[in-house]
């Protein structure tokens, strides 16, 4: 049965939003329907049963590799022959599991049609191009939502969110009819294209925020540390930044120094994030030490050395999952592309793990001799912060690069100053860096923004 929220949201936006008024009238368990419900259910159980957790991620393990078997892809491969022996009964999941192979992106993308297991009106085609910047391809089922809206808002609960709450998107997206913000009352949000936020339009957006009482915020950390820039810097009332009650970052990594700059901007205000894919086969919530704990029942997680083993406490490996929701187009040991350190186990044997970095495409300065030199040094925030609105490295030469700023009003020449020697030294003698002032640094076409714009052909790239 679909939910009157996923029919409503597979509509062109014009029909969706004049469905969405009469819609939002019924009580919202009934919007979203029994599946909904049902993994509500599942995730309160599974936090006080810990056996019942192991034996259903057991029988849906078996349920994933009876689907892979009906889908060309596996059925044909003769490393998938042990999936015959779990059908049989012959081995268990978790056995047959350790004597799979890894499945890579580029595989994923390239064979993603033949690992369809279902009718194919059962799905639709979707595309990501992570941090990597290269798009991959796969098939996600139709009526997913209400079962991905009931860990997304239980991850957010811990903010006091509520299901059927209002909440602000800054998104990337383009609008109906090219608006600058849309209301969208199918989904209780009121969506503001992150391209046209600057110091001309914060007030007229924190207004809008304001006067509707919206109290949840949600988005990229890199736009959220925008508009606090641009919100520190206002010349009107900024006081409804104290009834923000939760801020709920989203799709880019998220460390201290961005959780400082929020809490001291909103201090009433509690932060809500988690770890996603767009091939939705992983979903783990953040705990307040950084440690990501994953839903056991979204999809099985591996940290895996290259060579497949197992890693260690305190090693890195790269995360591997399963997906356990029956879909039409399962992925059995789906290599992410993301790399964590694994850091302790929950009461089900599930990995519990920090500082996720992504394996394919992480950014890097190119030093003179080519080897790779990571940005993270370049992380600031507090009083170093402050005399810019954003900053950018641009890289086109091994061994050199640029500093791109776009200064704060406020700014003066000698605090930018200081802040160019700053960066100078965490460059740390590995490459060149040139000084360069801008108007404007925007967002890239899907709203997010990256800290290195990394121009040199087949840069080499990193995992840690």
């Amino acid at each position: 049965m679909v939910s009157i929220r996923e029919f409503v949201a597979h509509l062109p936006p014009d029909k969706r939003e004049l469905l969405a008024a009469p819609a939002r009238l019924l009580p919202v368990k009934r919007r979203y329907g029994p599946i909904y419900e049902r993994t509500i259910r599942e995730i309160e159980k599974a936090r006080t049963t810990p056996s019942w957790v192991r034996e259903t991620v057991d029988e849906r393990l078996a349920e994933t590799f009876r689907a892979a078997r009906e889908a060309p892809y596996y059925g044909r491969g003769e490393h998938y022959d042990v999936l015959d022996r779990v059908a049989s009964g012959e081995m268990s999941p978790r056995e047959a599991l350790a004597q799979l192979p890894i499945l890579t992106r580029e595989e994923l993308s390239e064979h993603y049609r033949d690992m369809l297991a279902a009718p194919e009106k059962t799905v639709e085609l979707s595309a990501s191009s992570g941090t990597s910047g290269d798009p991959i391809f796969f098939l996600l089922d139709r009526n997913r939502g209400a079962r991905e809206w009931a860990y997304v808002v239980d991850s957010w609960s811990r903010t006091g969110y509520r299901l059927g709450q209002w909440r602000v998107f800054f998104r990337g997206l383009d609008l109906p009819q090219h608006r600058p913000y849309f209301v969208m009352n199918s989904t209780g949000e009121i969506v503001i294209r992150i391209q046209t936020i600057g110091p001309d339009t914060i007030r007229e957006y924190w207004e809008l925020i304001e006067k509707r009482g919206i109290e949840f915020l949600h988005g990229y950390p890199s736009t959220f540390m925008y508009v606090a820039r641009l919100l520190d810097e206002a010349d009107f009332d900024t006081s409804w930044r104290f009834k923000i009650r939760g801020v709920l970052p989203v799709s880019e990594q998220f460390g201290p120094e961005q959780r400082d700059v929020l809490q001291r901007l909103f201090p009433n205000a509690k932060q809500a994030v988690f770890y996603g894919l767009s091939e939705k086969s992983v979903f783990a919530w953040l705990d307040d030490d950084f440690v990501y704990h994953p839903y056991p029942l979204y999809g099985h997680v591996e940290l895996l050395h290259q060579d497949g083993n197992p890693v260690e406490m305190g090693e890195r490996g790269r995360i591997v999952t399963t997906t356990l929701d029956g879909r039409g187009m399962p992925l059995v040991r789906y290599d992410t592309g993301d790399s964590a350190e694994l850091v302790g186990h929950d009461e089900v044997g599930t990995p519990l793990f920090k500082n996720i970095l992504a394996r394919r495409g992480r950014e890097g300065l190119v030093k003179a001799d080519g080897q790779t030199f990571s940005t993270t040094p370049f992380n600031v925030h507090g009083h170093e912060f402050e005399c810019v609105h954003r900053f950018k490295i641009r890289q086109d030469t091994p061994g050199k690069a640029i500093l791109l700023v776009q200064p704060s009003k406020k700014a003066t020449a000698e605090e930018l100053e200081r802040f160019r020697q700053l960066m100078i030294r965490r460059t740390q003698n590995q490459v060149e860096l040139d000084f360069e002032l801008v108007d404007e640094l925007p967002a890239t076409l899907n709203g997010k923004f990256t800290l290195l714009d990394q121009r040199i052909p087949n840069a080499p790239t990193v995992w840690a």
